[in-house]
């Protein structure tokens, strides 16, 4: 890295690994770069919709959901993916407020 450039930060997901980079006060840069044990398998449908969309894997273990219609009711499926295997799928039940909003964050069950 020159003098002239000043490291941005970053955080990246490959499906596999995290990698963090930081600034810190001296130009230079922190990084590190792990894999987590554990990750969730998510996926979402309207409430008595027939299919869950695709879905996303993340190591995240809260989120906030965006974008869903107003005055809505959603199921969402979380499973838990380790090394040893899937875990059983947990169902979630949420309904949206009238700005499509679900007014808090929602913690993925424990395997």
């Amino acid at each position: 890295m020159t003098r002239d450039t000043k490291p941005i930060p970053l955080i990246q997901w490959d499906g596999t690994t995290w990698f963090v980079r930081l600034p810190v006060q001296d130009g230079n840069s922190l990084e590190a770069k792990w894999r987590p044990g554990t990750t969730y398998v998510v996926r979402i449908r309207e409430a008595g919709a027939a299919q869950w969309s695709f879905g996303f894997e993340s190591p995240l273990t809260h989120f906030s959901l965006v974008d869903l219609k107003p005055d809505t009711e959603y199921e969402m499926q979380v499973r838990a993916r380790n090394a040893a295997g899937d875990g059983e799928p947990k169902l979630i039940r949420l309904r949206t407020n009238r700005t499509g909003n679900t007014d808090n964050v929602i913690p993925f069950p424990r395997r």
